[in-house]
């Protein structure tokens, strides 16, 4: 007994010892790898299997969906739960959305994967709209379910098919497929001594088939500060009007035209009429029926811009006419494991191949391991077309006030987060008490 303690201390080594680095990431490692063991032995036993809902495309709202499939163990990590499914969206031309609920089988389901489209119409609210999230999640998980022993207690149950009105209506739409918008808006805020309105309104009419595209759009935007400065009121107004028109035509399931037109002013921009037309041509390296997972696109473009600017420019211009091209190269996709996106885009004027502009831009959101996840994103811009600068120095008010563009040669944007997040995986339980 001796001689065993006399070894117990040889190789006993005092907690102080250690770095504090060393025992911190211990410990998390330490609770991780409890957490993960417990997996099997924690599982509710009426819960047959677990799901990790994964819709960071948009809100869902987690509580709703843990109490509506409550038949299933919900995971606060993918890599614990047996059914991972991720939710992407997309607009439909009607307004409505595109959904695909991506099923992906894990440990007991590795290899059972499936994907299930949902569409919702324009104007559903969040209760239908969640509503029909729910139906096809529990039919995406019927086939987990047949293959645990849970699956002989469980039935389905199919309401009869019949013609609705939505149905009638569809079939016989006296609209051609065209969504009209009418929007307005206006918000106002007061201080002692200063005072902000905003107005704005909108107008837009779009029409999406298979084969063709088209949207038409107007917006108009007013503002106003005023603030009273030593006994004097100093006020800066902002009005911009835009209009933008787009018609597209899908030539196969990877290559399409189209034709785009803009007419706009501003008096931040100095432009009293800015005006562009250009055809351009879109290659997508996947089809375009997968947009919602991934996409590859090569966009060319040229055509012709025409000015009309408010006061001279520092180029001593009151008007010009410019011919120019662009390009744009996009990468988007989602996978289980995150997201990531990468954009670059450019154009120069073919009269003065150094007036130009290129804006790379990109993002992702990735999960490194169990709990840990980063994101970042960010852009950057070469300016060298600021044609509309207006001549002479700007005042301070001018520039306090944002009244007027400034000269720049460059603009750039960077965000980087990242989060670790350890404990129970189970997130079964609702409990909205306090909730603020």
């Amino acid at each position: 007994m001796a001689c065993h303690r006399v070894a117990q201390k040889r190789v006993r080594i005092p907690p102080r010892s250690l770095p504090l680095s060393h025992r911190f990431f211990g410990a998390l490692s330490l609770l991780a790898t409890l957490a993960s063991s417990t997996r099997a032995l924690a599982q509710d036993a009426s819960r047959p299997f677990s799901v990790y809902l994964d819709c960071r495309d948009f809100w869902c709202e987690p509580n709703y969906y843990r109490t509506e499939l409550a038949f299933v163990d919900h995971m606060r990590e993918r890599t614990a739960a047996d059914v991972h499914i991720l939710i992407t969206r997309e607009r439909t031309g009607g307004g409505g959305a595109s959904y695909a609920l991506a099923f992906y089988g894990q440990h007991q389901f590795a290899g059972v994967s499936d994907t299930l489209p949902l569409t919702t119409a324009s104007g559903a609210t969040d209760v239908e709209t969640r509503q029909a999230v729910v139906r096809t999640i529990k039919l995406g998980l019927a086939r987990y379910l047949a293959r645990t022993s849970a699956g002989a207690g469980a039935s389905l149950v199919l309401a009869p098919i019949r013609e609705t009105h939505e149905t009638s209506v569809i079939r016989s739409d006296p609209w051609n497929s065209w969504v009209f918008r009418i929007g307005a808006s206006a918000n106002t805020s007061r201080e002692r001594n200063s005072s902000h309105n905003n107005l704005s309104g909108s107008l837009s009419a779009n029409r999406v088939t298979r084969d063709w595209k088209t949207s038409l759009r107007v917006d108009e935007y007013y503002s106003d500060q005023g603030f009273d400065i030593d006994g004097e009121r100093v006020t800066s107004v902002r009005r911009d009007f835009g209009s933008n028109a787009l018609q597209v035509r899908s030539l196969n399931e990877h290559w399409s035209a189209g034709l785009r037109a803009s007419a706009s002013t501003s008096t931040y921009f100095n432009q009293r009429l800015a005006l562009s037309l250009s055809p351009a041509l879109e290659y997508d390296l996947y089809p375009y029926d997968e947009s919602t997972r991934r996409q590859l696109t090569m966009q060319y473009s040229a055509g012709v811009k025409r000015f009309q600017y408010n006061d001279t420019t520092v180029y001593l211009r009151i008007e010009e006419t410019r011919p120019y091209e662009s390009m744009n190269i996009a990468f988007e996709q989602k996978q289980t494991w995150g997201s990531v996106d990468a954009r670059a885009n450019g154009y120069h004027f073919l009269d003065d191949l150094g007036k130009s502009r290129m804006t790379f831009s990109g993002g992702a959101n990735l999960r490194v391991m169990p709990g840990l996840s980063i994101s970042f994103s960010g852009n950057y811009s070469i300016i060298h077309d600021q044609l509309y600068l207006p001549k002479g120095d700007l005042s301070s008010q001018e520039v306090l006030l944002q009244q007027s563009q400034m000269a720049t040669g460059y603009r750039a944007y960077l965000y980087a987060g990242i989060s670790y997040t350890f404990g129970s995986m189970f997130n079964d339980v609702v409990n909205p008490r306090f909730d603020d």
